[in-house]
């Protein structure tokens, strides 16, 4: 499976001011933010992205490190990690090396329709594509969730934590329940191991 995610570092002049709440420092920013799409868009983006090309808005999922610690940055800055998808693994025309820029922009405006002054308050932007994740992580098809997040590919139909190999056990995004920083799939190997009478 490829990877479906571009993954943005971005330092910002100040907080987003998000129309849904308004304000620069509130604790939204202290806590994950989605920006959303409608269902036809969630249905019509991933063959958009699968076909080379960019859907017109794209999902993003929103951390702000400095709002909990500003020790992360210059004083009065901030910082800001964006997960957004769907986009390419490889484009119809052009490569991530051409068009990073465009999707660099898509995520942004994909913001700025729920925060109005995101266009303002950028300063610099680190991107990495799934070509790059894959390239720099050494995860296959750069998938950060080691496979979709979809009812097919959850849950049980996830690699177990056990594996053929004594004394050997998997954690990662690619065993049971699935991708995400969640933690539990590192609990289940955790919780194998200690059951484990040879380890």
């Amino acid at each position: 499976m490829t990877g479906c995610t571009v993954k943005l570092n971005v330092a910002l002049r100040e907080l987003p001011d998000f129309e849904a709440s308004p304000g620069k420092d509130g604790p939204h920013h202290r806590g994950q933010i989605n920006t959303i799409l409608t269902k036809d868009e969630w249905r019509k983006n991933l063959g958009i992205a699968q076909s080379g090309q960019l859907p017109e808005h794209l999902w993003t999922e929103l951390y702000f490190q400095s709002a909990l610690d500003d020790s992360v940055v210059p004083p009065g800055k901030h910082v800001m990690s964006v997960f957004a998808q769907y986009v390419p693994y490889a484009f119809k025309e052009g490569s991530w090396d051409t068009r990073r820029k465009e999707v660099i922009d898509l995520a942004l405006s994909s913001i700025g329709r729920y925060a109005s002054n995101i266009s303002d308050v950028v300063d610099h932007v680190e991107t990495m594509g799934p070509p790059d994740i894959k390239s720099k992580i050494g995860i296959s098809g750069g998938h950060i969730f080691h496979g979709d997040c979809l009812p097919d590919h959850m849950w049980t139909n996830r690699l177990s934590c056990r594996t053929p190999m004594e004394g050997v056990f998997l954690c990662g995004a690619g065993t049971h329940p699935g991708g995400g920083v969640i933690g539990i799939n590192g609990r289940n190997a955790a919780m194998a191991v200690l059951a484990d009478p040879s380890s």
